[in-house]
């Protein structure tokens, strides 16, 4: 029998062992809740480290929110006019990365998308959208698409041919990640966990044994399968079920093919595996965007070997090395 999995998101397993972290910490920051387990004796090594991820993830998400008043929300409002911007080295650098991301996902990850999140509403978390973008506006968002792979990283200045927007919501939490994770060992921690909204990366083990983590679906109880990480791996997810709106019983959500510019209609969730959590998040974002079709040539393209999709219909594809680490929650 078919296990029938509408969306998936990363999450702590529950119920895993008797043991206590030594150290917890939760805070708000990138537009979620933050969760750092860390197993060290050091509790002042532990204190300090999770302070400084506190403050990095809150520069993270003040100054790469692209339609906040920080730097990438600035450089976006020259492109939008036509003018170049330039960046700071590390805001250059997960642009470079994005970019690089896009050319090999063949433009289903695509980091130019901001205006058309932003026609569909989706760019503000205070409200609700209601309505799709007006259609001739997505006929020309769908014309502009080899004008906006014109878009240049050049010593650090931005152009494009076009006015555009960038929007880095498909990449920056894995890079975020990765710098909370650096952090954790410039302070000399070796065991630890962090998460961000259901997406996380790992380093060291659980007490004795591994980080279990199970992969769920959001819409119903249960999980669909349990993975162990490795020490630097991280685990992230998209899907369909984060913001969405009805109109008439169809369901428009936020997950946006860059090539048509509507919500993607085959996949309802895609989850990732990799010891690099940038890639990753792309990745997944890669993916949900161009469906089961083209899951073999992307996960190639993009070298993944553990990555898992679900589509609308509840068909399950993995990759093979997926097959052979995830543990069915059927399984007794």
């Amino acid at each position: 029998m078919r296990l029938r999995v509408l969306a998936l998101g990363a999450l702590l397993l529950l119920g895993c062992g008797p043991e206590a972290t030594e150290y917890r910490h939760s805070f708000p920051a990138l537009g979620t809740l933050i969760n750092i387990e860390i197993f060290d004796d050091d509790r002042d090594a532990a204190m300090r480290a999770t302070g400084e991820i506190a403050a990095y993830l809150d520069e993270v998400g003040r100054e790469w929110y692209a339609w906040g008043d920080g730097e990438l929300a600035q450089a976006n409002a020259r492109l939008a006019s036509g003018e170049p911007a330039e960046l700071s080295a590390p805001l250059a650098k997960v642009l470079r990365r994005a970019l690089n991301i896009r050319d090999r996902s063949h433009g289903y990850f695509d980091p130019t998308v901001g205006l058309l999140v932003e026609a569909w509403g989706f760019h503000d978390s205070t409200e609700q959208p209601t309505t799709p973008p007006p259609e001739d506006w997505l006929r020309e968002w769908q014309g502009s698409a080899a004008e906006r792979t014109g878009l240049t990283l050049t010593n650090g200045v931005v152009t494009a041919p076009v006015p555009v927007k960038l929007a880095l919501g498909g990449i920056a939490k894995g890079t975020a990640l990765a710098g909370a994770i650096g952090l954790l060992r410039i302070n000399g921690i070796t065991d630890a966990l962090v998460e961000a909204g259901g997406d996380l990366q790992v380093i060291g083990k659980k007490g004795d044994r591994r980080w279990r983590i199970g992969i769920r679906d959001p819409r119903a109880p249960g999980v669909l399968g349990v993975v162990e990480l490795e020490s630097g791996e991280a685990i992230l997810s998209s899907g369909d079920y984060e913001r969405y709106f009805e109109i008439d019983g169809q369901r428009f959500h936020h997950l946006l093919d860059p090539h048509t510019g509507y919500p993607v209609g085959h996949t309802a969730g895609t989850t990732v595996i990799h010891t690099d959590p940038e890639l990753a998040d792309a990745a997944a974002t890669a993916l949900m965007a161009a469906g089961p079709e083209l899951f073999d040539v992307l996960t190639d393209q993009l070298d993944i070997e553990f990555a898992l999709l679900v589509t609308t219909d509840g068909e399950i594809l993995m990759t093979p090395g997926m097959r052979t680490r995830l543990v069915s929650a059927n399984r007794t």
